[in-house]
């Protein structure tokens, strides 16, 4: 069972944001390349060892770290002015993590073209929860400027 940690200062909490965003990037570009991969693979372009069994494989591994991750993302105890944008991160991180296990499910789901119709939408709402993320982000760092004044 995780703990909250002691409440985190303005200044911290941005911070801390920031480091996140840095490695959510690295996790957005990956399930980015396990999309475009897969629909390669479908359509036969791709390389002889690449197959929709080892990247699924892949996927999950990656799924796991990434849940992870957001796990300790969700431990920041944010300062009382930035609770309720903290709050809705913490939503739209939760619907991304969502539609990335919903990518991870249909491997196991029917054919190429059902596959291929599923990545598709769940990546349109994964870009749809990165916009989200990045408004956000966008609140705090005006946040941070008027506090600065």
């Amino acid at each position: 069972m995780s703990v909250k940690a002691d409440q985190l200062s303005t200044q911290e909490y941005i911070v801390r944001w920031n480091q996140f965003l840095e490695r959510f990037i690295v996790f957005e570009t990956v399930f980015s390349e396990y999309t475009r991969t897969s629909k390669n693979i479908i359509k036969g372009r791709c390389l002889v060892g690449e197959n929709l069994e080892s990247l699924n494989e892949y996927f999950q591994r990656n799924l796991r770290v990434f849940k992870q991750f957001i796990d300790q993302a969700t431990l920041l105890n944010p300062p009382k002015e930035l609770r309720e944008i903290n709050r809705q991160l913490q939503l739209v991180m939760t619907d991304y993590v969502s539609s990335a296990e919903a990518m991870v499910t249909a491997f196991n789901e029917g054919d190429e073209l059902n596959l291929y119709q599923k990545l598709t939408t769940s990546r349109q709402q994964q870009k749809s929860d990165r916009t989200r993320i990045s408004e956000l982000l966008n609140q705090i760092a005006v946040f941070k400027t008027q506090a600065v004044k």
